[in-house]
């Protein structure tokens, strides 16, 4: 009777690993590779090196590897292109900063105002809200409440003093 494979760790593992899903618009990028795309929006074209000499300048020192990782992901996605120069990689972004503003103020306007630029433009000019959103409970704030002083413990009475031995 012959017992069938054992499955070992690393296979375990590569069978749980999820399919690569890109993100749908720019505006749902994560802040470091928003940051990178600023330096190419900026150069037009960078290498790796350029790129991470920007950030230092900008007092964003990061790993030459970091940045190396950040901009394969940006190629993945198909935000950025990437041609190979030599030993290195130079990257130029696929959306102009102008086409991406576009792209995340459109994604803003559906996801947070349902699709009006009038409830945006209100809500920016400082107006209450329309009529639609009064029943509404408030949207939580984004502040941290104010932590509570640690509760003190009950005073204790000291014992009556012993006489009998004095």
């Amino acid at each position: 009777m012959t017992r069938p494979a054992r499955q070992t760790r690393s296979s375990r593992a590569k069978s749980r690993v999820r399919p690569y899903v890109p993100r749908k618009t720019i505006y749902e990028l994560p802040p470091l590779e928003l940051e990178c795309m600023k330096v190419l929006w900026e150069e037009g074209e960078a290498s790796v090196r350029q790129i991470r000499e920007q950030l230092a300048a900008d007092h964003r020192p990061l790993a030459y590897t970091t940045v190396e990782t950040i901009m394969d992901r940006l190629t993945r996605k198909g935000v950025v292109e990437r041609r190979k120069v030599g030993k290195a990689h130079r990257y130029t972004p696929v959306y102009p900063k102008a086409a991406a503003r576009v792209r995340a103020v459109a994604a803003l306007v559906e996801h947070f105002f349902e699709g009006s630029r009038q409830a945006l433009r209100a809500h920016l000019a400082g107006a209450p809200l329309p009529e639609a959103h009064r029943g509404r409970r408030p949207a939580p704030t984004l502040a941290r409440p104010k932590p509570r002083p640690p509760a003190r413990p009950a005073k204790r009475e000291k014992p009556p003093l012993d006489t009998t031995l004095l």
